[in-house]
């Protein structure tokens, strides 16, 4: 993205009084900018690339919400409690913690192509071992088998994100998506319903089973690799084994990465063979070292742990409180899921809206086709500006809906809640990864694993106590603690607005 300086000296002396501290002086680096294209991919195979992987990580969240509403039914077959199933819940998203940071650092430093396909595989057999299973020490085992194939997906697609767009269009595409990653928690529920009306819960893991194949033969056939630190921009060719480093047919692949392996690259010469490491689940949790990187991935871990008491607690809460039936449950997930949908797709929008509104307010023109160096730009600033007034609405929407079911009122006023609570909440998750992805261009997957380390095991702790807490204290108390624990992450967020570029500059002088 190429940057040019364009303020007049009244303008600058204007905006001297709210200049955050280094902007001014960095904005010769700012403008520093290759003219050649960010990425070799053309639109359209980056479009396609995208939904590819958009639907290896739907399968990520499709996984958690179609088995909500079949927790009663699982439950009641080899007659266990509901809290004793809701630890396969607990352990699903523990293993999805873990293996992310696993899986990320793999798609990092050996290519997300190979990282998909051996995750991808991974899951498809354990579904099928899922349906085929009857006793729950396999269901316990098999869930978290299904967590570690397909949990890291949603960090190497944002990966992807990072290697194919520049920072002034990755708002637009983190929405898109987002907005596909969030239609599970509409649909699955309705699907898993369905399944449940007529064939019983087995049937969830044989469709599963059925269509995650479909996704790991496009992968195989279709998905380019588009890591960075291995083909460049894209135009350098991959060696190594044709299954797991080149795709059988290269529709998706630039033209000057099609033929050979002798392609010159940047310096001259071929570009020399990479060595491959082990993959440490530790880098991620390194990047936390970082004031602003801590910020933002512990904010998203409160906010996630919000999400998920909401999401795992709604079809029982339902079941209890107005008696409704399985495909009932299954519908009432419907206000949430495309709420999200259509906040993560206008957030996205919102974002880049920001982002140019930044770079106006500090006299930069942006050209969104290429790159320039953010160490001197306060992205911090370009993201958060909005997201402020949706955290607050959403912790207020909170108390009202925990309130709503305390009181027994209508079951349609808690639905009601529920779509306003996603449309405010989702924009969270979205802008918060784009920002990890802007924070960490160099290893985007990793950030966003350590993000989603933090985030399934705080909700695997929210979830371990949701039920005492229930039981205890009611809906009514019991989503006014998790709103005020929502609350706490306003502060720090307005810090990391103001303070982020500081302590950007401030670290990379130290270095």
């Amino acid at each position: 993205m190429a940057m040019q300086k364009m303020p007049s000296t009244e303008e600058k002396a204007q905006n001297a009084a709210v200049d955050p501290p280094g902007v001014e002086a960095g904005l010769g680096s700012i403008n520093e900018a290759s003219d050649a294209p960010y990425s070799a991919f053309t639109k359209t195979q980056k479009r396609w690339i995208l939904a590819l992987v958009a639907l290896a990580g739907w399968f990520s969240s499709l996984s958690s919400f179609i088995y909500f509403p079949a927790i009663p039914a699982i439950a009641a077959d080899p007659n266990e409690s509901i809290g004793r199933i809701n630890l396969t819940v607990t352990a699903y998203l523990i293993m999805s913690g873990i293996f992310p940071s696993i899986v990320a650092d793999a798609a990092d430093t050996m290519g997300r192509r190979p990282v998909f396909i051996v995750t991808l595989a991974v899951y498809v057999a354990a579904n099928i071992g899922l349906a085929l299973q009857t006793s729950f020490g396999l269901l316990f085992f098999l869930r978290m088998a299904q967590s570690a194939g397909i949990s890291g997906s949603y960090a190497v697609t944002y990966g992807v994100i990072g290697d194919l767009f520049t920072p002034a269009e990755r708002g637009g595409y983190s929405g898109l998506v987002s907005f596909a990653l969030n239609t599970p928690p509409s649909i699955g529920p309705v699907i898993s319903g369905l399944l449940l009306h007529r064939w019983g819960w087995r049937a969830i893991f044989w469709f599963l089973s059925a269509i995650s194949p479909c996704c790991l033969l496009a992968i195989v056939f279709f998905l380019p690799e588009t890591s960075r630190r291995i083909v460049e921009d894209g135009s350098v060719p991959h060696g190594g084994l044709v299954l797991l480093s080149r795709p059988l047919m290269p529709f998706l692949t630039p033209p000057a990465r099609r033929h050979g392996s002798n392609t010159q690259y940047p310096g001259g010469g071929t570009k020399p063979a990479r060595s491959c490491r082990i993959p440490n689940p530790l880098t991620a949790l390194i990047l936390l070292k970082e004031p602003g990187t801590a910020i933002v991935i512990g904010s998203a871990g409160i906010w996630y742990t919000i999400y998920s008491c909401l999401q795992a607690s709604l079809s029982s809460l339902f079941t209890e409180i107005y008696q409704v039936s399985g495909l009932v449950s299954g519908l009432s997930y419907l206000p949430f899921g495309i709420a999200c949908a259509i906040s993560a797709y206008g957030s996205g929008r919102v974002l880049d809206i920001d982002y140019r509104h930044t770079a106006a307010r500090y006299g930069i023109s942006v050209e969104k086709r290429k790159d320039h160096n953010l160490s001197s730009f306060p992205i911090e600033e370009a993201r958060l500006r909005s997201i402020k007034y949706s955290l607050a609405i959403c912790c207020i929407l909170t108390v009202g809906y925990g309130w709503s079911l305390q009181r027994g009122v209508h079951m349609a006023v808690p639905l009601v809640l529920q779509f306003f609570i996603g449309l405010s909440m989702q924009g969270v998750f979205t802008v918060l990864s784009t920002l990890l992805v802007d924070l960490h261009p160099d290893c985007p997957s990793t950030a966003q694993a350590g993000s989603n380390l933090i985030r399934c095991e705080l909700a695997a702790g929210g979830l371990a106590v949701l039920d005492v807490l229930l039981r205890a204290v009611g809906p009514g108390w019991c989503f006014v603690l998790w709103a005020g624990l929502g609350l706490v992450s306003l502060p720090c967020l307005y810090i990391l607005e103001r303070r982020g570029l500081t302590w950007r500059q401030r670290r990379s002088r130290s270095q």
